[in-house]
């Protein structure tokens, strides 16, 4: 990708706000899905197939951080790989740092200030968002807005995302046993993976057409029971998953505003797709739903299982490394997260 010079970042009420930058960060094991349940006998005890989730819902591997792995200590590599990635840029362009992942290192400080001091950033606007899976989305659009009222030159969105930590907790319920029923409603936290991701947002160049066209987002709080966890008084997980209802529920809001993000942006389809993942089912409706060739949507729920808030920088960094990206190419983003919220976006390259 060719970019303007950085003085011409600085421009008033810019018109396109794009990725100027992209990197990603993952841990170094790969954990199996068929290991995770022969390790609580889901056949004899469950009734549930070893190789269910490998072959139901497609996923086959996750990379899982060692115990104890703070969400920072994700996202600072795959930040410090989107900032090695833009020859010249100096870390004083940087006006904004915003962690967008699900679980943060403590209460107090925002894990953006732990984020800013290791890579010796200077931001003036360093916080945390949060909304599940959905979180890195509203970073994107909340760093778009200031980028676009001339306060800020330069945005970094970054997650670190460390659900293994759930799923840890998912695998000693079930090995010390419970119901069928109880069992079925905490099994899609299997699903999840470990991994980091940031971008890096700027003025596009008064010329130039690459960048965000359109955020359409909805919410549907009415379904916050289905997908949740909380930590009790004792530092245990207590929540569930219930995978069935929440993805149904996706897809359903999402096929009530697909024309209408379309229409908004005033083309007839996209050329590529980046979506959140959560397995086999909602990849493929989403690519009915789209109408984009399954070869043109971005998948990485196979090997990476579900990656929250980590989805679309990892998708997208994986886009451009592929070479079929052309200049004017329409990027469809189709993402959700558990209470329920759903968001669409339009990206011309």
């Amino acid at each position: 990708m060719n970019f303007q010079s950085f003085d011409s970042l600085k421009i008033a009420s810019p018109t396109n706000i794009k990725i100027c930058s992209v990197g990603s960060h993952l841990p170094e094991e790969v954990v199996k899905s068929d290991d995770i349940f022969a390790e609580f006998n889901s056949s004899s005890e469950y009734d549930i197939a070893t190789d269910w989730m490998s072959q139901e819902m497609g996923i086959e591997e996750r990379r899982v951080s060692p115990q104890g792995t703070l969400p920072s200590q994700l996202a600072i590599p795959a930040a410090q790989s989107a900032i090695d990635k833009l020859d010249g840029l100096s870390p004083d362009l940087i006006d904004m740092v915003i962690f967008c992942g699900i679980e943060r290192d403590q209460s107090e400080p925002a894990t953006a200030h732990t984020i800013q001091q290791a890579l010796g950033l200077h931001a003036d606007h360093a916080f945390d968002v949060s909304n599940a899976c959905f979180g890195f989305m509203h970073g994107i659009e909340i760093a778009t807005n200031y980028i676009k009222s001339g306060s800020v030159r330069l945005a970094m969105v970054v997650t670190g995302e460390v659900p293994s930590r759930v799923l840890r907790e998912a695998v000693r319920k079930l090995k010390r046993g419970m119901s069928k029923s109880e069992a079925q409603d905490i099994i899609g936290a299997l699903s999840v993976g470990d991994a980091g991701g940031a971008v890096i947002l700027g003025a596009s160049a008064p010329d130039e057409s690459e960048g965000f066209r359109v955020f359409n987002t909805k919410t549907d709080s009415s379904h916050a029971k289905k997908c949740y966890y909380r930590v009790d008084e004792k530092g245990g997980i207590n929540g569930l998953m219930k995978m069935g209802p929440i993805v149904g529920a996706s897809i359903w809001m999402h096929r009530k505003i697909i024309d209408d993000t379309l229409g908004m942006l005033g083309w007839d389809k996209f050329d590529w797709l980046c979506m959140h993942q959560t397995g086999k089912r909602p990849f493929e409706k989403f690519s009915e739903l789209s109408t984009v060739a399954d070869n043109n949507i971005i998948k990485t729920y196979n090997t990476l299982g579900n990656v929250a808030s980590a989805t679309f920088p990892i998708n997208f960094e994986m886009l451009l490394d592929s070479g079929k990206v052309a200049r004017g190419d329409r990027i469809g983003g189709i993402h959700s997260g558990s209470g329920l919220v759903v968001g669409e976006f339009g990206y011309q390259m």
